[in-house]
Parts: structure tokens; C-alpha cells; sequence
């Protein structure tokens, strides 16, 4: 079977070159080469910025352990001040509580961000208990994206297929399956995660993992970490037709070429 690609109009490539027009001189590296490397950059704002401390560390080690991909071993923490945002396509906000307001230039930054290809992410840490975050995040998709709000993901979507095959997403809870996100041509530019997959994903530092997976425990915590996998790899391979985003995956492992 021939696989090829579509024509790309967002990529990790295209995100880099269009992003070096907003963001400071040499913030970007080179282009990846036969190994893609990257960073997955977790927002700092005021307020409880934090609550699964080392998840986003546990999800680069992950991806690392199962794809051919190469997160750095310790994500970097960004903030809307500067132009660090537009160094990843991936930006991670994890919360527990109210956003603070965010002023023209910042909101500006994650409305650039978005449009040349960077997906947000917000992860809900109470797992469903509060919809504290919830609604703060829905006001801000609301005002990032004038018009459009965060809608349930269907199941057929590539982000369920572009690594493992995936029915939906779990976390440290399992109170709602459903991702709900903001499209652009059937691009994911934000989404919102209601089970706390950040408590699932983060170990102390003897590797042990700090919360409960309930109610499926470890074969949720499975679940959860391959959904955080297939992020990863939606985020890095995002326009790619259904089966592409492993393809040279494949090909590397039977020697092809």
C-alpha cells in the first residue's frame, strides 16, 4: 500500500518558518532532520499553573520510550510575555482553578500561535469535580477564537489514529471521554481535556506514579499515556492523512527506505 501525504498547509516545518516572522531572531532551531526533536512547553500564568508537577516531563519520556520522536528530556516553562511560546506547536496549560485576564498583546500571541499551527492544550486537574477551569478555558477559546467554541471531537478523528488506535481519552478520571476542541478545517487548534490526564502521567521522583487512575486503574493509566502519545504525534504531524503519522515509523523498523 503507497502512502502519501497531504499537501501540507500547516506543518512542524511551516509552523517554524512562519512563526520566525513574530518571534525573536534565532528563537528557532534548524528544521528536524531523519530524528524530529522538540520541546512540549507548559504555560506558566498566575495562578495554579502546576497542580500534576513532572507531567509533561513523564509525557516527553514516554514519546521518547515509543515513537521516533525526541522530546527534550525537560520541557521548557513559557509565559505570553515574550515570543517563547512560538518555539513548539505544542503548548500545554494544565489548571484547577480561574485564568487570570489576559490583555491584548497576550491573547494576540495565543491567537498567532494558533493560527500558524500551534495547538492548544488545556487539561483539566480536577478531572471533572469543578468547572471552575472548564469555564475559564470556554471564555478564553471564546475571545481566542471570535465565533467558535470547544465542541465534542469526533471518535473518527486522526488525533484517535495517529499513533494507537484510540476510542477517547482518559486521565486520573474517566468522567468524560469526549476531547472537546475547536477545528479549523478539521484541524485542532485548541482542546480541552476533562479527566486530568497530567494525573495520570505524573511520577515522583522515584518513579512512582502520584495519583490513582480511577476508576480503571493501571490499564486506564495505559490508556491515558497513549492518548498523551497520540497528542504528540498529532501535534508534530498534524496535516498528515489518517495512517501517515507512523508510516516512517514503519518503514525505519523494516529497513525500507
Amino acid at each position: 500500500m503507497a502512502f502519501a501525504p497531504t499537501a501540507p498547509r500547516f506543518g512542524r516545518r511551516a509552523f517554524l518558518r512562519a512563526a520566525s516572522a513574530v518571534a525573536a531572531p534565532g528563537a528557532f532551531g534548524t528544521p528536524p532532520s531523519s530524528v524530529v526533536t522538540l520541546d512540549l512547553p507548559q504555560l506558566r500564568y498566575e495562578g495554579n499553573w502546576n497542580p500534576r508537577p513532572g507531567a509533561v516531563v513523564e509525557l516527553a519520556r514516554e514519546v521518547r520510550l515509543r515513537t521516533r520522536l525526541e522530546p527534550v528530556a525537560r520541557p521548557s516553562v513559557v509565559t505570553l510575555d515574550g515570543n517563547d511560546v512560538f518555539r513548539s506547536p505544542f503548548l500545554y496549560v494544565a489548571g484547577d482553578g480561574p485564568l487570570p485576564p489576559l490583555d491584548a498583546a497576550r491573547l494576540g500571541r495565543l491567537r498567532t500561535f494558533a493560527a500558524l499551527g500551534g495547538i492548544l492544550v488545556f487539561d483539566e486537574a480536577d478531572g471533572g469535580t469543578d468547572r471552575a477551569f472548564r469555564d475559564a478555558v470556554a471564555d478564553l477559546v471564546a475571545r481566542i477564537f471570535p465565533g467558535r467554541s470547544l465542541a465534542p471531537l469526533s471518535s473518527e478523528h486522526v488525533l484517535f489514529r495517529s499513533f494507537y488506535i484510540l476510542r477517547g481519552m482518559v486521565g486520573r478520571t474517566a468522567a468524560d471521554r469526549t476531547v472537546h476542541a475547536v477545528l479549523d478545517g478539521g484541524r485542532i487548534q485548541a482542546m480541552l481535556l476533562r479527566n486530568d490526564l497530567g494525573g495520570a502521567l505524573a511520577r515522583d521522583e522515584n518513579g512512582l506514579a502520584r495519583h490513582p487512575c480511577i476508576p480503571g486503574g493501571p490499564a486506564q493509566r495505559e490508556q491515558a499515556t497513549r492518548f498523551g502519545v497520540n497528542l504528540v504525534l498529532y501535534a508534530t504531524c498534524l496535516d498528515y492523512k489518517a495512517d501517515r503519522a507512523h508510516v516512517e515509523t514503519l518503514l525505519r523498523a523494516r529497513r525500507w527506505r
